[in-house]
């Protein structure tokens, strides 16, 4: 007769004990590393920004031979920001009407930017790196964007999406393989420019601003003072309404998930979301019921991917990618997006390029958008582009490109002390320097 063998239990109690031990010390010490790094990013001394403000590049979306490249390079030489910009293929008829894919209501001005776009995506893709900010090329923004700006907006990004230990950028200063912008597995999208998120749809009149959905309450976000932000009156009519709504303290902006953003004048993509915008979200082929232009592509993957949580917990994700064999590579049905209200990019004002090819095309003038109409004044007594305080497109800071001695002076006295060297500005820089201080 055989002896009945024993069960290992004191070995499976001994590894049973191992395992909850681990399990507790990597808990214990991810509660840690959140609270350290929720205390460290309060830290008034913010990281600094690289000359690619933090993400793998800044791509240019810009036509070969663009009137509007020249204000673009000569802004970023002053604030020291390296562009990338991808030559673009000579789009042929044969690519446009491929695009439209004999769908109506197709403006050609708004199909030439899609495929804009989308050569940046491929570009990145192509490159290897992990993040890229796309710009288009008309967008001004304000002399302090690498100095003050940018690293204020990144930290309150890290503050929501912390970046993985071995890539905090506290831990890893100096290093090329930071996470600047927070973990990159735990967001999309990025809306740094644009023409207004204001929670909904809106009219000429502007957002409603009795509506129930204006509050912060319910939406993960992270309010921070940026003395750099215009005064409330200086606001576009609309973002006025808005942070009314809202009751934002003045000088203050909000990175908050996306609730309608519109525009794609600036948007930060990971390696993932470039690839969802190339191949499903936004495909170079118009469908029947589908978006006309590429930012409200993007809009429509926003909203899509609105009730996945971001950070992403793979084993509580109520809202997960609906083909489980591509879920260990896409969180979400649409984009995990994030805005910064107010935007650091805003285009410049002028006339649209896409209005101007409809009207040589013979389209149908589609007017002024009502976020533009309402701005028209503000812009033109301020002298700036809207929701800038000290910008580019007045022209105070143009240089003469033989002139090395002037561009190292506008980028010592603009670019990194900030100085807004514009008529009657020295009085308010004063009182702005001594707020900040």
């Amino acid at each position: 007769m055989l002896a009945t063998r024993k069960r290992p239990l004191p070995l499976l109690a001994a590894l049973t004990l191992v395992l909850v031990v681990i399990f507790y010390h990597r808990d214990h010490a991810d509660r840690i590393y959140q609270q350290w790094s929720t205390s460290i990013e309060s830290h008034p001394m913010k990281l600094p920004a690289n000359r690619t403000l933090g993400f793998g590049a800044v791509v240019v979306v810009s036509k070969d031979g663009s009137e509007r490249r020249h204000a673009l390079l000569q802004a970023a030489n002053v604030t020291d920001v390296d562009l990338t910009i991808p030559q673009q293929p000579q789009w042929t008829e044969g690519d446009v009407q491929r695009f439209i894919n004999g769908q109506d209501n197709a403006q050609r001005g708004s199909i030439l930017a899609w495929l804009g776009h989308h050569n940046a995506l491929r570009w990145f893709l192509d490159s290897g790196l992990e993040t890229a900010l796309i710009l288009e090329d008309d967008v001004d923004w304000d002399i302090r964007l690498r100095s003050i700006q940018i690293p204020l907006a990144a930290s309150a990004a890290r503050q929501l999406l912390p970046p993985q230990r071995s890539y905090h950028p506290f831990a890893n200063f100096g290093s090329k393989h930071v996470q600047y912008w927070g973990n990159h597995d735990d967001w999309d999208l990025l809306y740094l420019g644009h023409c207004g998120d204001y929670f909904d749809e809106i009219t000429e009149d502007g957002p409603k601003a009795t509506n129930s959905r204006y509050n912060l309450t319910g939406t993960p976000h992270v309010l921070y003072k940026d003395y750099t932000l215009p005064m409330r009156s200086d606001l576009h009519p609309f973002t006025q309404a808005l942070f009314g709504a809202l009751q934002m303290p003045a000088h203050s902006r909000v990175f908050h998930r996306s609730k309608f953003p519109l525009c794609s004048f600036g948007y930060a993509v990971t390696r993932p979301a470039a690839e969802r915008l190339l191949n499903d979200l936004a495909p170079p082929k118009l469908r029947k019921k589908g978006p006309r232009a590429f930012d409200v592509s993007l809009l429509h993957a926003c909203n899509k991917g609105s009730k996945t949580p971001s950070p992403t917990a793979n084993w509580r994700n109520p809202k997960p990618h609906p083909n489980p064999k591509l879920r260990y590579k896409y969180a979400s049905p649409g984009l995990r997006c994030w805005t910064l209200n107010s935007e650091l990019f805003h285009h410049m004002p002028g006339q649209s390029e896409i209005a101007e090819i409809g009207a040589r095309a013979g389209e149908e003038e589609a007017g002024i958008p009502p976020v533009d109409l309402a701005g028209q004044a503000q812009v033109i007594y301020r002298n700036e582009t809207t929701n800038i305080d000290c910008g580019f497109w007045s022209g105070a800071f143009a240089f003469d490109e033989n002139d090395t001695d002037q561009l190292r002076t506008l980028q010592e006295k603009v670019g990194r002390e900030g100085r807004c060297l514009k008529e009657g500005r020295r009085e308010t820089d004063e009182t702005l320097q001594k707020l900040m201080d």
